[in-house]
């Protein structure tokens, strides 16, 4: 049976810190940000002289380092050990409403009211008592503000509380990857929380090669990474709307894979092999999130893929192809087991198109050879893994 330490003797060790190349993780130094950085802090320097924040929204595309200046700020607010300054930062993904963005900033704070239970007035007060208690400056960040469900009551809230309270303020930095965002917040909310706004541009091709080879000699062993793995990665990035959090992810899987395999070094061959695996990975989460026949569509699909008894298929370069009709008679039995009628052959070839536009099929027409012209279809991932993702994260099989 295998044992930790010969599992930790097979890896190469190319890493020093992976932590490094998370997206999580806060170097100390930012570069490219340089401006929105000094922007950020202009905004929220005022505390630093006992005076309200400006209200912050920031916004941009994943991976344009909106989050990671937001945290690198808090980070310099309490550095400067200003008892009176409390900054907060939260993901609004699991902070998704009003009230638990209220019980967050109390509770991080004021532990000893840690109880759940209060109704929103109590908390309300208690924000309040503590803010004045010794005119605190309040300074919080919601990061993926989008996602709580009662925002605008969220942002009415916090902004009423500086007109309640007789000391101290609190500000919000908003946080966003949706540009047209703000456009949804009614026009009370969007003018208090956009005092200020800044957009964050995607990065290019050059700014991600830094980005990466800075990360890449804190996270690797030096000398691992080739300089043309980095530069690989950094383009593939820049061709996916400037994504520092995708280059940083095929970089690390590219580490990983070339760990497993026991190479001391990460070449371009790395790089390539973890970009298909991350494509592959959000195909996967694609698959988790379709409408329910859709998923029904590809997962009777899978099968015909993975039928060794099934030989009415066509050959293309390797590639199986599968007729149409019979992929809708697999579909139609696939749905009529599970209790459910099948859709229409007209919404079937609506389901194929957009399945289509999302690189989860492929279509083409019947050539020579075939009787007759007839559409062929066939899967754009492997087959297995289709089945499988469906399996556990759709049929709870």
């Amino acid at each position: 049976m295998p044992e930790f330490k010969d599992v930790l003797a097979a890896q190469s060790g190319v890493f020093s810190n992976k932590q490094a190349l998370s997206p999580h993780f806060v170097p100390d130094a930012l570069p490219f940000r340089e401006s929105e950085l000094r922007l950020i802090m202009a905004s929220v320097a005022p505390v630093l002289k006992g005076q309200k924040a400006k209200n912050l929204f920031l916004y941009g595309k994943t991976g344009t380092g909106k989050s990671s200046s937001a945290k690198y700020v808090l980070e310099k607010l309490d550095a400067e050990k200003n008892p009176h300054i409390c900054a907060l930062y939260m993901n609004c993904r699991v902070f998704d409403s009003r009230y638990r963005v209220l019980q967050k900033i109390i509770t991080t704070f004021h532990p000893k009211f840690a109880r759940t239970g209060y109704s929103f007035a109590v908390l309300y007060e208690k924000l309040l008592d503590w803010v004045e208690e010794d005119g605190k400056q309040v300074v919080v960040v919601l990061d993926e503000i989008d996602m709580v469900k009662d925002l605008d009551n969220l942002v009415y809230t916090l902004t009423r509380a500086n007109d309640d309270l007789r000391k101290g303020n609190v500000s919000i930095v908003g946080v966003s990857n949706k540009v047209d965002f703000k456009q949804r917040l009614d026009a009370r909310s969007r003018s208090s929380l956009c005092e200020e706004e800044l957009v964050f541009q995607p990065y290019n091709a050059d700014q991600l090669t830094g980005i990466l080879r800075a990360r890449g000699q804190l996270a690797f062993v030096p000398g691992v990474v080739q300089e043309s793995a980095i530069n690989l990665a950094a383009a593939i990035a820049a061709s996916e709307n400037g994504d520092a959090r995708y280059a940083l992810l095929l970089l690390l899987r590219a580490g990983e894979l070339s760990e497993s395999q026991g190479k001391a070094t990460v070449v371009d061959h790395d790089v390539e092999a973890s970009r298909k695996a991350a494509e592959e990975e959000k195909a996967f989460e694609v698959i988790s999130t379709l409408p329910e026949h859709q998923q029904l569509l590809l997962y009777a699909l899978a099968t015909l893929a993975t039928d060794v008894s099934y030989k009415r298929l066509v050959e293309d370069g390797g590639d199986k192809l599968y007729f149409s009709g019979e992929v809708y008679e697999r579909y139609a039995s696939v749905t009529k087991k599970l209790g459910k009628p099948p859709r229409t052959m007209r919404w079937y070839r609506e389901y194929l198109k957009e399945l289509e536009a999302l690189g989860l099929v492929n279509m083409v027409q019947s050539g020579k050879g075939v009787r007759g012209h007839t559409t062929l279809i066939k899967l754009g991932y492997e087959a297995a893994r289709v089945r499988q993702v469906i399996e556990t994260k759709v049929l709870g099989e």
